[in-house]
């Protein structure tokens, strides 16, 4: 299979609606898990201490919380798939919760001395199967829609689905559990989990973190079969103390103190290869903010945040770490390296002090996790390069795709949002930009303003191009590439600085100014107006030669952090100009707050100079320009038309193909040397 086919498929698995609500719901229910393990967690440190009785309430209370977890993830579920085909909640509920108990009952398929259900693939299909239902009933138009009051509608709607899914699928469900019961092959088709298979732990742990790698808790969909294996580690840890048998390696709690080391995938490993070894501060503090939940083996934000599922670049070392993990823990407990584990730790107990308390408090333990952390952190470190290559500083802290999948205030809308689609992006960009890097170089253009009056060059903005190295110049297309990798800051601050070094020779003419565009993303950085003063003040250009032109997306989206860096630019006597005016919907909202000190007028109000109406909305929005204070510039003036009617006007600064197309800084100064020829000339 290709490249593209694996892309195809992963996509197509990504955007599935379905399994974006159950991935929402298994987060939304991280708490409930979280306290269970929480109060195991300190159960244990409460034992340790002879706390005893304690200990057991604890421990209860943790079982208890645990033994709800199917019940929630049920009831989530069914109201999650309610509200993306517009059902009625209760319809979908009510129903999917009897026939999950009756068949768990009619399965033997109950919490061991409880009469609550434990199956979590029946709690997720139940409700699945239940929605489906009801929707072709709707569809057939089976539910009564009378001129009773609605009250009388909805109960005889709510008993007559109940009683017949209920009726439907407890039949249904008899006839599977006795055909299942009665053929001896069909049990070769359910996977045991023993003590004593290495094959059958890769295996487990494989499928397992398969689950992860798409967003489901593998561990809790797999918890039936770990809690058998539970049932035989017990009986071997007791029949060790009291009789001094063997204890086998593959214990229930092998799998979390050698496999699950900041959760499933090891993923320990991997938040310290963001924290030693990333190029790029973003993943340093993401690693930074998600440590503390490493120590304590919870994953979910690196799992949705960096993130980790349906991601092509570190699936594999999610997969093949907890593998490796288990052969090494394995291979070494079987030679002796360190002794079978012989006491239960709560899955949260953090690294090194699960692996000492577990063993019997030996420090081989805890070694042993030492070295499969360090293992781990060599099968993460290759990919996460490549990740570290293809995101930019700032993109893990954007709104991006992976918080749009995962978010469960908006969970049943029927918008789909694939990962997968914004990381091939992302690796894309990254090729586009290096294929650029290679085959030539980044350069600035500048494109004149020239007063009309005396046709001198009155500023330069400044525009980024790329020449190859035949020579071939390249307008920005390449811009969404370093958008879409978070570098667009750092672009822009390059720019800065190249054109602030370029045109130094022009800094002895005081009347002579740069313009530079800012994205809005730049001018909102952390000490952005620090960095421009600084960078002004190295070059040979004072404060007052120096223009930064924004846009209103700037300042719709965020006007409180624009002003301040607005006036820290503007005290210095930093020029700031309003670009591409008219363009937009809000920008004559923002005139009479800000104090520019020029407003260019976009060339789609120029367009329509050739219409009454374009006319006349062009003068009404110079007009408005003119209450403000501000200059005036116009830009994409092409035509002897267009600038006759400008001029007309009363505008003086005309930018466009009319006098000049964008240049080489070369061609500027002998543009700027002619015009002080003639200048002198004339005098």
């Amino acid at each position: 299979m290709n490249n593209n086919s694996i892309y195809s498929v992963i996509t197509k698995i990504s955007e599935n609606v379905y399994l974006n609500g159950l991935c929402n719901v298994f987060v939304m229910l991280l708490p409930v898990s979280l306290l269970s393990a929480f109060t195991m967690l300190i159960g244990n440190g409460l034992a340790w201490l002879g706390y005893l009785s304690l200990s057991e309430y604890l421990y209860f209370i943790s079982t208890l919380i645990w033994k709800l977890f199917p019940l929630l993830l049920l009831v989530y579920y069914a109201l999650f798939l309610s509200r993306l085909h517009r059902l009625s909640r209760t319809i979908i509920v009510t129903p999917s919760l009897l026939v999950y108990v009756i068949l768990c009952n009619e399965w033997g398929l109950l919490h061991v001395g409880s009469v609550l259900p434990a199956n979590y693939p029946l709690a997720i299909a139940t409700p699945l199967l239940i929605a489906f239902s009801v929707k072709h009933m709707t569809r057939r138009r089976l539910f009564v829609n009378s001129e009773l009051p609605n009250v009388v509608d909805q109960s005889i709607n709510l008993i007559f689905a109940t009683v017949l899914l209920v009726f439907v699928y407890t039949v249904v469900g008899h006839l599977l559990g006795a055909w299942f019961q009665s053929n001896t092959n069909a049990s070769a088709f359910v996977p045991e989990l023993g003590v004593h298979s290495l094959f059958d732990a890769l295996w487990y742990e494989l499928i397992r973190n398969l689950l992860w790698s798409i967003g489901i808790n593998g561990h809790i969909i797999f918890s039936p079969y770990k809690a058998e294996l539970y049932q035989l580690t017990s009986s071997s840890f007791e029949l060790y103390k009291e009789l001094g048998a063997h204890l086998p390696i593959l214990t229930s709690n092998f799998y979390d103190i050698y496999a699950g080391i900041g959760g499933a995938g090891n993923t320990l490993s991997l938040v310290l290869c963001m924290l030693f070894f990333t190029r790029n501060k973003g993943y340093r503090n993401l690693a930074i903010a998600t440590l503390i939940l490493s120590i304590f083996n919870i994953n979910e934000p690196i799992l949705f945040g960096l993130p980790v599922i349906f991601n092509p670049v570190l699936i594999v070392p999610f997969l093949l770490t907890p593998l490796v993990a288990i052969c090494v823990a394995y291979f070494a407990t079987y030679i002796g390296f360190v002794p079978p584990i012989s006491e239960f730790v709560s899955w949260m107990t953090p690294a090194f002090i699960s692996g000492y308390l577990a063993t019997g408090e030996h420090v081989s333990g805890a070694l042993l996790q030492l070295v499969i952390i360090a293992i781990g952190v060599l099968i993460y470190l290759p990919f996460f390069k490549q990740m570290d290559k293809v995101i930019g500083s700032h993109a893990i802290f954007s709104k991006g795709s992976s918080d749009e999948f995962f978010n469960y205030e908006a969970i049943g809308n029927s918008r789909s949002v694939a990962l997968l689609p914004h990381m091939s992006n992302s690796l894309s960009a990254q090729r586009h930009i290096s294929h650029l890097q290679q085959t030539g170089e980044f350069v600035l253009f500048y494109q004149p303003q020239i007063d009309a009056e005396s046709k001198e060059v009155s500023s330069l903005e400044v525009l980024i191009r790329h020449k190859s190295g035949d020579g071939k110049i390249t307008p920005p297309t390449f811009l969404s590439s370093f958008s879409k990798l978070g570098l667009t800051s750092e672009l822009d601050l390059w720019v800065i600085q190249k054109a602030l070094e370029e045109v130094s020779p022009l800094a002895k003419n005081q009347s002579f100014k740069v313009s530079i565009n800012v994205s809005t993303e730049t001018f909102l950085i952390p000490n952005f107006a620090e960095t421009v003063i600084g960078l002004i003040e190295q070059s040979s250009l004072t404060f007052e030669q120096v223009e930064l032109e924004i846009t209103e997306d700037l300042l719709i989206q965020d006007e409180q952090a624009t002003w301040g860096v607005f006036q820290q630019l503007k005290e210095r006597g930093i020029g700031i100009a309003l670009d591409d005016f008219g363009a937009g919907y809000s920008s004559i909202g923002y005139l009479g707050k800000y104090d520019y000190d020029k407003v260019k007028i976009d060339r789609s109000l120029v367009l329509n100079l050739k219409h009454r109406n374009g006319r006349e909305m062009f003068r009404l929005t110079s007009e408005i320009v003119r209450l403000t204070g501000a200059e005036i510039v116009v830009e994409g003036v092409e035509e002897q038309e267009e600038f006759e009617f400008i001029v007309g006007q009363g505008i003086k600064l005309i930018q466009g193909y009319f006098f000049y197309r964008p240049m080489p800084f070369e061609e500027v100064q002998d543009l700027m040397i002619h015009h002080q020829g003639k200048q002198y000339a004339s005098v």
